[in-house]
């Protein structure tokens, strides 16, 4: 347990002097251009974060998702489109190894260290909905032929390899994994969104992907069970990147308002403000602590599902709250696209839809407390 304690620390500490030196600088530029600037990516990398959940037998560093969760908490905090795109990538890395099958484990998993992995499901005709889609695969001998368009996407372009659902029968929806090597595969097109414009939302097309029976994850049908493990392990790690998104926040307003006077003042010592700041503080204290346990809970093997809700439920919103209260402090300075705050609000906003909308985590947080208590 020391050891392991250890290890963590160190890979802690890294990852903080990593973000204040490789990510933070780049904050306003990365939402700006719309892209990794400084050759980001390829520093990340290098840094080893890609393998970062992926277990050591198949070449990862093999953290726990209470350890993962906190890298993605300290990276947001200099920029949430990379924290965004790590998430991404490390959920889909982590139901290949909850479903995967060794063949297809030993083929993907040692990939994921050079090669990011992301998880489409969303369509034009099927978000909330799944069973709406119409991409799907049928059986030929012992392969599949997969056909279908997959839309906003999270890392969709810049992934090369995907867990695509699809449904196998007109009610059974099933997981596959396809790469863009494969013949049939296309890129499509790239949305431009409001927030976390560093990471690529786009669009892939399955024409005719011919895959042997091993690319299966888990077994036929269990599409839904998969998409709700993956939804679920987002959410905790949404949950820390909202942390850092507020952490950031409360990093200007701090700044600001010590220095900022009214009258000889500094307006840090005005109570409208420090209500505000005592708010964003709270806000951000108590998504961190719901993101968390939700990690703690998932580590231990108890079910999560709740929790991560929370995180992401709560999270989100308090965010954009946040944002709105450190903008009202800076004044027209917080209006101002010279300053950061507005787009960590547009940041924040995009996590109220991502990995399903606020009013859908609502609903799932209800049902689960009424059935806990039948």
């Amino acid at each position: 347990m020391d050891q392991l304690k250890t290890r963590e620390e160190i890979l802690l500490r890294m990852v903080k002097s990593f973000t204040e030196n490789e990510v933070a600088p780049f904050d306003s530029e990365i939402d700006q251009t719309r892209s990794y600037v400084n050759n980001l990516l390829e520093k990340v990398h290098d840094a080893g974060f890609y393998s970062l959940v992926t277990p050591e037998e198949y070449g990862g560093a093999g953290f726990d998702g209470r350890t993962s969760a906190k890298v993605l908490n300290i990276l947001a905090k200099g920029n949430a489109s990379i924290a965004v795109t790590l998430e991404g990538h490390y959920k889909s890395v982590e139901q290949i190894v909850k479903y995967g099958n060794d063949k297809l484990k030993a083929k993907y998993l040692p990939q994921s260290a050079d090669r990011i992995i992301a998880f489409p499901m969303t369509e034009p005709t099927g978000g909330s909905n799944p069973m709406g889609i119409n991409s799907h695969a049928e059986k030929h001998g012992d392969s599949w032929i997969i056909n279908g368009d997959k839309i906003m996407i999270t890392n969709g372009g810049l992934a090369e390899i995907y867990c695509a659902m699809v449904k196998t029968a007109p009610t059974e929806l099933s997981f596959f994994v396809v790469d863009q090597d494969m013949d049939g595969f296309k890129f499509g097109k790239q949305e431009k969104f409001l927030g976390l414009t560093g990471c690529p939302i786009g669009e892939i097309l399955m024409d005719n992907i011919e895959v042997d029976e091993y690319h299966l994850l888990g077994k036929v049908g269990m599409g839904p069970e998969i998409g709700n493990s993956a939804h679920d392990d987002a959410r905790v790690l949404m949950g820390a990147v909202l942390t850092g998104i507020m952490e950031h926040q409360l990093d200007i307003v701090s700044e600001y308002a010590t220095q900022r006077k009214a009258m000889d003042t500094p307006i840090i010592e005005l109570q409208t403000i420090q209500r505000k700041v005592a708010d964003m503080t709270i806000a951000k204290e108590t998504t961190k602590l719901l993101y968390q346990q939700a990690a703690i809970m998932k580590d231990s093997g108890q079910d999560y599902e709740q929790e991560a809700a929370m995180a992401k439920a709560h999270g989100s919103r308090a965010a954009v709250k946040s944002g709105d209260d450190a903008l009202q402090i800076l004044g027209g300075y917080g209006y101002s696209l010279e300053y950061p705050v507005e787009h960590l609000i547009r940041d924040a906003r995009a996590m109220e839809l991502a990995e399903g909308s606020v009013e859908k985590m609502r609903t799932e947080i209800a049902l689960i407390e009424a059935k806990s208590r039948v």
